[in-house]
């Protein structure tokens, strides 16, 4: 699309996306929950969040710009250290909170929430990859592109399997499996000492890697989160999850970018994009050690498990 319709049309095209999404859902039925409570929404709470996330990614993106020590970065460190505070603050004592700490009380739910927040920070790969590419490689736009098509490919390929899996040997192994063959794709994408078609050889199989074990991972994790929430806070505990998703790309992107932009000013490209690719293999080694240390072993793998595992979140969070 940057090659054949230049860069802004890439905006145009998501704008028509999100458009043709609001449509398709114009007729889907409502599935609120009944109450007889009332309901107020939380907008000190979300005030409170959106500075605090727009602090936080102005302070990674541009700390270094700015000097670590300089009084715009230390301003944006204060909002963001009060900011925390103060949201968890407000929160705690909202019967209807924009985040209910109670959801995490669920070591499955912590566990999918966390994992699914750190696989989606691993979007940084994209963006250094892609750049190096095609700055430090002289790929063009449509070849750097084209890299990547596997990723895409892979990862609706294997969304059925994930499910498949799911209902054969439970979450937890599929979970695991999805984040280890994620970041083993990753990993090969920083060997950038390999000659030119070998490294678009294995970058290409890399990005194959990267949507495989995503499109494993993703059905377990959802069905984890939300079968894993109290039945009258599915919603919320849905909310969250999508939104871990949301926040991991955002954080990770510009984690990622923001290693990659300063190895780059006092080193080589090579150098610069193998450093940005472990900024993400360590998100994805991160995410596999939440997989393992808060996901029981054989959940999700029988209806009468699920059930046992409800009736038990439910009474932790009435607690």
């Amino acid at each position: 699309m940057a090659s054949s319709f230049g860069w802004r049309g890439i905006f145009v095209f998501s704008i028509i996306f999100a458009a043709l999404g609001m449509i398709l859902l114009w007729a889907t039925p409502e599935s609120k929950r009944d109450s007889d409570e009332p309901f107020h929404f939380d907008f000190a709470g979300l005030s409170i969040f959106i500075v605090t996330m727009v602090a936080l990614n102005i302070f990674i993106n541009f700390g270094a710009a700015f000097g670590w020590t300089s009084g715009r970065t230390l301003g944006l460190l204060a909002t963001i250290l009060i900011g925390f505070a103060a949201f968890v603050k407000v929160e705690r004592n909202k019967h209807n909170a924009l985040l209910d700490f109670k959801l995490f009380r669920s070591r499955p739910y912590a566990g999918a929430a966390a994992s699914n927040f750190l696989l989606n920070a691993v979007a940084g790969t994209l963006i250094v990859a892609n750049t190096y590419a095609q700055v430090g490689r002289g790929f063009p736009a449509f070849q750097s592109g084209m890299l990547s098509l596997g990723y895409l490919v892979a990862v609706l390929a294997m969304i059925r399997v994930g499910e498949k899996i799911l209902q054969r040997v439970g979450a937890r192994k599929p979970m695991q499996w999805g984040a280890s063959i994620t970041t083993a794709g990753i990993a090969m994408m920083g060997l950038t000492f390999l000659p030119d078609l070998t490294y678009t050889v294995v970058v290409f199989v890399g990005f194959c890697l990267f949507g495989f074990g995503l499109g494993i991972y993703a059905t377990p994790s959802t069905d984890t989160s939300v079968s894993n929430a109290p039945s009258d806070k599915v919603g919320q505990a849905a909310g969250v999850y999508k939104m871990a998703s949301s926040l991991g790309g955002a954080f990770g992107v510009a984690i990622s970018a923001a290693v990659y932009g300063a190895f780059a000013e006092s080193t080589n490209l090579a150098a610069a994009a193998t450093a940005g690719i472990l900024v993400n293999v360590a998100f994805g080694l991160l995410a596999i050690l939440a997989i393992v240390t808060l996901i029981p072993k054989g959940i999700g793998r029988a209806e009468d498990e699920m059930e046992e595992t409800e009736m038990a979140v439910s009474e932790s969070y009435n607690q």
